[in-house]
C-alpha cells in the first residue's frame, strides 16, 4: 500500500499568514494557546492559527500589500544573514532549517512551524541591530558611575530588558542622564520588560562591580539590591 503523500503548503503565503496571525495575537509558542473561561474563547499557539487557516477551519484573510511586503523584508533579511554565517561555518541546525524552508516553493507542517516563529525572531532580529548600535555611539563616552559599595540614587532611562532563561532572570540596561550605562538584574516578576522599558525612572542601588563589557566593549556600571521608584 503506498504511503500517503504528505500535505505541503506554498512557503510565501504561510510565511504572510504568519505575519497576519503575529499581529493579531503577538507570538505565542507551539504548545502554548490558551482558554480564556470569562470570554470562553481560546486564542491558539501561532503554528496551530495558522494550520486551521490552511486547512479551512477558520476563514482565510486578506493578504494586504503591507503584509506582502514586510514578507519580503522578512525573507530577505534572513536570507541575507543565514547565507553568511554558513560561509563563515557559524549556522546552527535550527538556521540551517530556516534556510532550507524559506529556500523552497513548497513546505510541509514542520516548515509552518518554523515560519510562524518568524515575524517575532524579525522583530528580535530588527531590537538587537538597533541595541547593538546603540552600544556603538556610547563606546567612547560611557563612564562608570560612582565607586564600587556606593549606595546611589539617580534617574536612568531604561533602554532593554532581557530575559535569561537559563538563571530565571531579567538583565535591565539603563542610561542616567550623563549617558553612561547602568545594569542590574530582576527576578521579582515573570516578565517586566512591557512594565518598565523605555520608561524614566528613580533607581536606588549599590555599585557592585566597574567593568569594560565584552559584549559590548563599553564601560558598564553594575548594580545591586535596586530599588525601582
Amino acid at each position: 500500500m503506498a504511503k500517503p503523500k504528505k500535505v505541503t503548503y506554498d512557503t510565501n503565503n504561510v510565511l504572510q499568514l504568519a505575519i497576519l496571525v503575529d499581529r493579531n495575537q503577538g507570538f505565542i509558542k507551539s504548545g502554548f494557546g490558551f482558554y480564556d473561561h470569562n470570554s470562553k474563547t481560546t486564542t491558539h499557539d501561532n503554528k496551530t492559527a495558522i494550520m486551521r487557516i490552511l486547512e479551512g477551519i477558520d476563514l482565510l484573510p486578506d493578504i494586504s500589500d503591507d503584509v506582502v511586503a514586510e514578507s519580503v523584508a522578512i525573507k530577505t533579511s534572513f536570507k541575507e544573514e543565514l547565507v553568511g554565517k554558513k560561509l563563515m561555518n557559524k549556522i546552527n541546525s535550527f538556521e540551517e532549517s530556516v534556510m532550507s524552508t524559506l529556500g523552497g516553493g513548497m513546505t510541509e507542517a514542520f516548515g509552518v512551524s518554523i515560519l510562524a516563529s518568524l515575524p517575532n525572531s524579525f522583530r528580535v532580529q530588527a531590537k538587537r541591530q538597533e541595541l547593538d548600535n546603540w552600544f556603538d555611539a556610547r563606546r567612547a563616552t560611557s563612564e562608570f558611575v560612582g565607586k564600587v559599595g556606593d549606595r546611589l540614587r539617580f534617574d536612568v532611562e531604561v533602554k532593554d530588558v532581557k530575559f535569561i532563561a537559563k538563571f530565571g532572570i531579567h538583565l535591565v540596561t539603563c542610561v542616567n542622564s550623563d549617558g553612561n550605562i547602568v545594569k542590574f538584574f530582576f527576578n521579582r516578576e515573570p516578565d517586566i520588560s512591557e512594565l518598565i522599558e523605555g520608561k524614566q525612572m528613580l533607581l536606588t542601588g549599590k555599585v557592585k562591580t566597574h567593568d569594560v563589557s565584552k559584549f559590548s566593549q563599553c564601560k558598564e556600571t553594575v548594580l545591586n539590591y535596586v530599588k525601582i521608584e
